[in-house]
């Protein structure tokens, strides 16, 4: 029995579940008929019920909606610390323009063509044009308050900071966007939106650039580069930066005793600027890089070029690093990013001549023409000669007579305790500057006589005691060659200035050279007058000038795979000098 009424209750309902079922059915076949060309229950536009419209029902409908809101004034309350005003904004004055028909179509295709769950509510996309900008620039002039940056004062060398102030600006987007919102929803926005705005530069980062700037002042930042070092100092930054704001002053010249007003600068630096100070510094940086050259004809290096790196400064990186050591309060110097470019090959040749081994510098600024002349003509002589492994080298036998007659001119020499005119003034400046080159390279110095007197020209930029006087037949300056390769000399002039350098294959040997000690010195002698039958009658030229007398030491020590081969003590003793001069007596 208690089976029997379980199976009537499940049929009843099954029968109630098809019920419902059908009924449902019948409910939406309706709906799918009544609504075949009409929007469906529960969807709105703008907050405007489109149930039941057709397109070009809900059209006029959302037409009325939006030209009825748009015609209202707009009341908006403008409060600040000191004053209340009020602002009108007449909708009715700008051409509104909605995509009504295109929401329309979506609202629509909702249950038609897309499911959604109701209620639901589409919103109108409004385009006010520019016709509010006029009303929107007036109220401006009345409510904002631009916000205040601080000024960096510069003056002379002391800095000063005004204080900042944020400031206080009518936000339109928001204002836009809530009169929109009024059109969506007849929500009325009741007050004039304004927005927080901070100064380009507050106190406390121009207290920051203010700190920054004092200690590149007292400690310039330097750029660097091998031996090469560029100074940035405060003036060179601030020409570097960006200026925003009225003032827009050049920033260039001496700092002191000029006033610089900065105003809303945010210490990044101008890209144009940074840029051209940067390709400035690469015309001192930059070189080409040189593949080797070799030739030999005859027993001498006719061509020679040893193989030389490029440079070439990145000037996008140098930025970077630039801007990095302005933020870096601690940051005084900076390491130049330059690339470096390798040669694509290599020194090559049977003798070993592969390598710089020493190299001597001399100065020879202030010389007579001749004079000069002379020093090249050695240097010609001396270029391309090939010391053999072992062989012992003069200097006199290199460049041979020493005359007239050989191409050499007439300069001032010393000569039995008088300063004349003869062949070859100047050839022992190329004798001392091979002297020195010998001593870098580590090489045995097998004779060497120092001058009489000391020479202003071996002591630009040189200490006293690093010449050698050559006097052919008597006094000469040698040297041997130890290494297991053959040497190259090279000499040659630029400017004003003697190279002579040593190329070879290095043994691993290295010299240290002492700083010279001077003792006895003794006052110049006094000045000396000589006639000379070659200058007009009257006429006085200086040819030597004052020198003290000293006795002058330095020691070499060459080590080599940890043994010490030369170590050795130079003496130079100078006689005191007199200045000279020439009295013409030719008629």
């Amino acid at each position: 029995m208690g089976k029997i009424k379980k199976i009537i209750s499940s049929k009843k309902l099954t029968l109630s579940f098809l019920g419902v079922l059908l009924m449902l059915s019948i409910i939406l076949a309706a709906n799918i008929i009544i609504f075949a060309d009409r929007i469906y229950p529960g969807i709105s536009v703008a907050n405007t019920s489109l149930t039941g419209l057709t397109t070009i029902q809900a059209q006029n409908k959302l037409d009325k909606v939006i030209l009825s809101r748009s015609t209202k004034t707009i009341n908006l309350t403008f409060r600040s610390a000191t004053a209340s005003s009020r602002f009108k904004i007449n909708l009715s004055k700008y051409p509104i323009k909605t995509n009504v028909t295109e929401v329309i179509q979506k609202a629509k295709d909702l249950g038609h063509k897309k499911l959604f769950i109701p209620p639901k509510n589409l919103e109108l996309a409004v385009n006010f044009g520019n016709a509010m900008e006029s009303d929107l620039a007036k109220i401006t002039q009345e409510v904002d308050q631009p916000p205040i940056s601080s000024r960096l004062i510069i003056d002379g060398g002391k800095i000063t900071v005004t204080p900042s102030q944020d400031g206080f600006v009518l936000d339109r987007n928001r204002l836009e966007k809530n009169l929109k919102g009024y059109l969506n929803t007849t929500k009325i926005p009741q007050y004039l939106p304004m927005k927080r705005v901070h100064p380009n530069l507050s106190y406390e980062n121009a207290l920051g650039i203010k700190n920054r700037l004092e200690k590149i002042n007292q400690t310039p930042i330097q750029l660097k580069f091998e031996n090469q070092i560029f100074t940035l100092d405060m003036p060179t930054v601030l020409s570097l930066l960006n200026l925003e704001g009225p003032e827009n002053l050049p920033l260039e010249g001496n700092i002191a005793g000029t006033k610089f007003n900065v105003t809303d600068t945010k210490f990044s630096l101008n890209k144009q600027k940074v840029n051209s100070y940067f390709k400035t510094l690469a015309t001192q940086i930059d070189r080409s890089v040189k593949e080797p050259l070799f030739s030999f004809d005859n027993g001498k290096v006719t061509q020679f070029q040893p193989p030389q790196e490029g440079y070439k400064l990145n000037i996008e990186k140098s930025s970077q690093v630039l801007s990095k050591a302005l933020a870096d309060q601690n940051s005084s110097g900076i390491n130049l990013p330059v690339e470096i470019i390798k040669p694509k090959d290599k020194l090559v040749n049977d003798l070993g001549i592969k390598e710089l081994l020493g190299r001597g510098i001399s100065y020879f600024a202030g010389s007579i023409a001749n004079r000069a002349y002379n020093v090249a003509l050695t240097a010609s002589r001396l270029n391309g000669i090939i010391v053999s492994p072992g062989e012992v080298f003069s200097f006199n036998q290199a460049i041979g007579d020493v005359s007239g007659s050989t191409g050499y001119k007439q300069a001032y020499i010393i000569k039995s305790g008088r300063t004349v005119l003869d062949d070859g003034g100047g050839v022992c400046q190329d004798s001392t500057t091979l002297f020195r080159a010998v001593l870098n390279a580590g090489l045995p110095v097998v004779e060497r006589t120092a001058h009489a007197y000391r020479v202003g020209y071996y002591e630009q930029k040189f200490p006293p005691g690093l010449d050698a006087t050559v006097f052919a037949p008597s006094v000469d300056f040698k040297f041997q060659n130890d290494t297991p390769s053959h040497i190259l000399i090279q000499a040659y002039t630029v400017g004003s200035t003697l190279y002579v350098d040593l190329y070879g294959t290095s043994d691993g040997r290295v010299s240290f050279i002492s700083n010279p000690v001077i003792t006895n010195k003794t006052p110049p002698l006094p000045e000396l007058r000589q006639d000379d039958p070659a200058l007009p009658k009257g006429e006085v030229k200086q040819v030597d000038w004052p020198a003290w007398g000293a006795s002058v030491v330095f020691t070499r020590t060459v080590t080599k795979n940890g043994q010490e081969p030369i170590h050795e003590t130079f003496r130079s003793n100078y006689r005191p000098w007199q200045a000279v001069f020439l009295v013409g007596t030719k008629e």
